[in-house]
């Protein structure tokens, strides 16, 4: 009979960089939930843990405004870089729980059956493929899945690795649809209200400072640098009553103070869900502290979303802008213009929201566009006494700026799709660092 033990697993991040910001694998929690459901054993071993038993600390403990909502820096091992990124004059790490310890603990479990890796960006997948030969060291016969944006965006390249099943797609039913031939009790799972019918599994953590919540799945915009909105079948919201039941026992349970929000798209059709959200949570009057770190649509927020928002205490709030120059804002998408970027911020501040506490990301690294294009989009945001937030460009496969990018073996491997790579790579390290500079500046004399 088939092992069933399953072990899900969140492996390291193989990166330059890496920090905690409110970042869970919900997807991985929620299937934890089905598998569970369905009479498996499930162990998660979340090598991104903060608060792992064994987890040294780390060597710099980052801001004090995010690790005091939750957030916080990664224990890091510094490793070899890869011979690609010799010309980088920068450290690489495998950030999370030391290679040693989870081997340890590895060899303290019961053989799995299945180990099931996830992931979140494509270039992050050299911590996938060491998972899986460490678990091919340790059990030959444990078969194992890899899925998430890596598998889905850059499946040839996935498939060298000798994982036995690839699952394409990050669109929940699609990846039920993919597992339920191996676990058959998934198959009556045949639509998005059976799937968030279920709480994610944090119970499988010790310790959490955070949830994190998803109120709807895709995106209605087809912006030309994200991949989001393409890999949905449809944008689909869940019930307010559901969501709120998710939160309220979150707060219950865990005894977490901080909950961020994942949607691609929290606002859009506000009126059927996130607003009367909104509302109940103002009559709960729980003492949480809410957080948008996937920023916001300036489109859809209105007076009323505002007032609302800085009552139910939503504390982290980013706007996208990307671009204060009105070609770029046609040219990639039209989410955006700066009369209705303008009139968003205006309900905030009228709201209550004083400016230093409304972040707005600007995209830097789009191929095409020049020094003076993020001259005037700064200087845009900071004359409207704004703190701006360069968001890197990363080249997503699936994507039309993906196609524009010039750098042939970006298409041939994902590690050179990681955003501070790219930054060098294409000779922008130098005009990044000036605009920096010029925004520490700023903010320091206002």
């Amino acid at each position: 009979m088939m092992n069933e033990h399953i072990l899900l697993v969140n492996p390291w991040i193989y990166d330059f960089t890496a920090y905690d910001l409110w970042m869970k694998p919900l997807g991985l929690l929620y299937l934890a939930s089905h598998l569970k459901n369905s009479g498996y054993k499930v162990t998660l071993l979340d090598c991104m843990d903060r608060h792992y038993p064994f987890m040294p600390l780390p060597d710099h403990p980052g801001p004090k405004r995010l690790k005091s909502v939750g957030c916080g820096s990664y224990y890091r091992e510094k490793i070899p870089k890869p011979a690609q990124f010799l010309s980088i004059p920068r450290y690489w790490s495998r950030f999370g729980i030391p290679w040693d310890e989870v081997k340890k603990q590895l060899k303290e479990i019961e053989p799995p059956g299945w180990v099931f890796i996830t992931g979140t960006m494509t270039y992050w997948y050299p911590g996938q493929v060491a998972f899986l030969n460490l678990v091919r060291q340790l059990w030959g016969k444990t078969q194992v899945i890899i899925g998430g944006w890596y598998p889905t965006l850059c499946s040839e390249h996935a498939h060298q690795w000798g994982f036995d099943r690839i699952i394409e797609g990050i669109d929940p039913l699609l990846v039920i649809k993919q597992l339920s031939s191996d676990f058959k009790e998934l198959s009556t799972i045949t639509g998005y209200k059976e799937f968030f019918s279920v709480k994610p599994a944090f119970d499988l953590y010790k310790k959490l400072d955070y949830t994190v919540v998803l109120t709807s799945i895709g995106c209605p915009f087809r912006c030309t640098y994200c991949a989001s909105g393409r890999y949905f079948s449809e944008f689909w919201r869940r019930p307010w009553e559901q969501v709120l039941d998710e939160i309220t026992y979150d707060y219950e349970n865990y005894r977490i103070q901080d909950l961020a929000f994942y949607d691609d798209a929290l606002l859009y059709r506000a009126e059927e869900s996130f607003l009367p959200l909104l509302k109940a949570l103002q009559k709960e009057r729980l003492p949480l502290r809410f957080h948008l770190p996937n920023s916001i649509h300036a489109r859809y927020v209105t007076r009323e979303i505002a007032e609302l928002m800085r009552e139910c205490n939503f504390e982290t709030l980013r706007i996208s802008l990307e671009f204060s120059d009105v070609d770029s804002q046609k040219n990639t998408g039209n989410k955006v213009d700066n009369f209705i970027f303008e009139k968003a911020i205006q309900s905030f501040i009228q709201a209550g929201y004083a400016p230093e506490e409304l972040e707005v990301y600007l995209l830097f690294g789009l191929p095409g566009l020049k020094a003076k294009d993020y001259e005037l989009s700064i200087e845009y945001v900071t004359d409207l006494g704004l703190k701006p937030r360069l968001s890197l460009f990363s080249p997503l496969p699936g994507t039309p700026d993906f196609e524009k990018v010039i750098m042939h073996q970006i298409k041939d491997d994902p590690l050179f799709q990681n955003k501070i790579a790219y930054l060098y790579l294409s000779e922008q390290n130098e005009l990044y660092e000036a605009l920096q500079r010029k925004i520490s500046k700023y903010t320091f004399f206002h």
